[in-house]
């Protein structure tokens, strides 16, 4: 018997996904929770193998408790439930996670069921933990996300707004940040200027190059299998081999 725990702010989501749940035989609903610190008293109290979990909640939202589960290395088989987030379904995508966005699809609902089942029946999760890891890390990312970089211009401090910003480039100890018409160098690590962009809109496509995804015109098939990537102005940026895959995801 799978146990299920579902967790949403709402009366009627809760609702809706214990309806679809007593369909199936071998589930069975444990309790439900309508915020983020019931939600993990519940869990200690519960032993859920699944649990339904929303995204958008007051207080403490569904990815601060997942991320609590993690960290204390008991994270169950989510399902991520939420409305319409840009941020959110583009993280699950990219991290191959699964969700259900509301209103929820019987058959959507079906499909998700399932696919926890399969992940139950594995004795091995360690890849489940490591794309929700980098689901969460983008999540934090994008709280710290900053509207410009600053760059200093001989004695003067120039705030150069992202959105301008087509890619930065690593050169040793300094990051070239090529923009529309300018080029400015910075004393800084691409991982560190990395931590300040929208993840949602800089992705790193190579370990010397992050580019913004706004300025890409386009992307192609390059030597030996390799891919490169043309910015509007015109830059010229090689794909990494393993950042491939992600390049091809968001281009899918």
């Amino acid at each position: 018997m799978i146990r299920c725990l579902v967790v949403d702010d709402e009366p009627l989501v809760r609702e809706r996904l214990r309806t679809l749940l007593a369909a199936h035989a071998d589930v069975q609903v444990v309790g439900e929770r309508g915020d983020g610190p019931s939600a993990l008293e519940a869990f200690q109290e519960l032993a859920p193998d699944v649990v339904f979990l929303d995204i958008q909640m007051p207080g403490v939202s569904g990815l601060e408790v997942a991320e609590t589960w993690r960290r204390e290395g008991s994270l169950p088989v989510v399902v991520f439930v939420t409305a319409f987030d840009e941020f959110a379904l583009e993280a699950f995508r990219l991290n191959a996670l699964d969700y259900l966005t509301k209103p929820i699809d019987p058959e959507r609902f079906t499909e998700s069921l399932d696919r926890a089942r399969e992940v139950l029946a594995r004795q091995n999760r360690d890849d489940l933990d490591r794309r929700i890891q980098a689901m969460l890390d983008m999540h934090e990312r994008r709280q710290s996300v900053r509207p410009h970089i600053v760059v200093r211009d001989r004695e003067r401090y120039l705030l150069v707004p992202t959105t301008e910003i087509h890619a930065l480039e690593a050169t040793g100890n300094y990051v070239c940040v090529h923009c529309e018409r300018a080029k400015h160098i910075l004393r800084s690590t691409l991982s560190a200027l990395e931590a300040k962009l929208d993840p949602q809109r800089f992705l790193r496509i190579h370990r010397s190059w992050i580019v913004n995804l706004d300025r890409v015109r386009e992307a192609q098939p390059w030597t030996k299998g390799s891919w490169i990537v043309v910015t509007r102005g015109g830059l010229q940026i090689p794909v990494g081999q393993q950042y491939r895959d992600v390049l091809l995801k968001i281009l899918a």
